[in-house]
């Protein structure tokens, strides 16, 4: 099983990049969310904003119906990306990828790298800022053996899992 941390206290000078510590493999530059509330753990409650503190199971990404497959294929098509390598990250305390923060629905979380031009977004995802990071944190999770999740009713299986930690007080919430 993979363990992963990373904390909204340590992030780089200007708060652009937060470390994603994977125990075992390294520590790489990541961000979460959109400005004007990227990485900003007393905002999680705004949509496209950081991932909200807590821990997140590394599970495969749903892939969805088959509508939505289509539609990702051409997603994948226009933006030159690749959504099935990617990882969904699913709230330990939902035991899915949808959670209620300050009475606002976010999910949708995913661990993924950034297009091979180097644009993209993260929406509240754990996005790599160098994809050959990402590539290697994902060569690591595919080696190792699935474990299941403790306290999953329908047998959920993950790879390890993500502490996403920081001082979250919604007062402070500022647009930057």
């Amino acid at each position: 099983m993979q363990l992963m941390r990373m904390s909204y206290n340590d992030l780089t000078k200007g708060g652009g990049e937060a470390k994603l510590q994977v125990y075992g493999v390294g520590t790489f530059p990541v961000f979460s969310g959109q400005k004007p509330y990227t990485n900003d753990p007393n905002c999680t409650y705004k949509p496209n904003s950081a991932i909200p503190v807590g821990r997140y199971w590394i599970v495969s990404r749903p892939e969805g119906s088959i509508a939505n497959q289509i539609r990702g294929w051409a997603v994948d098509f226009w933006n030159n990306s690749n959504h099935s390598e990617w990882f969904a990250l699913f709230n330990s305390q939902t035991m899915s990828d949808s959670i209620f923060i300050n009475g606002v629905a976010r999910g949708g979380f995913r661990l993924h790298p950034l297009r091979p031009d180097g644009s993209g977004e993260s929406e509240g995802c754990i996005t790599f800022v160098r994809r050959t990071d990402f590539y290697t944190v994902r060569q690591s999770l595919l080696r190792r053996n699935k474990i299941r999740v403790p306290g999953s009713r329908n047998g959920l299986m993950a790879y390890g899992y993500v502490d996403v930690q920081g001082d979250s007080n919604f007062a402070n919430c500022k647009t930057r």
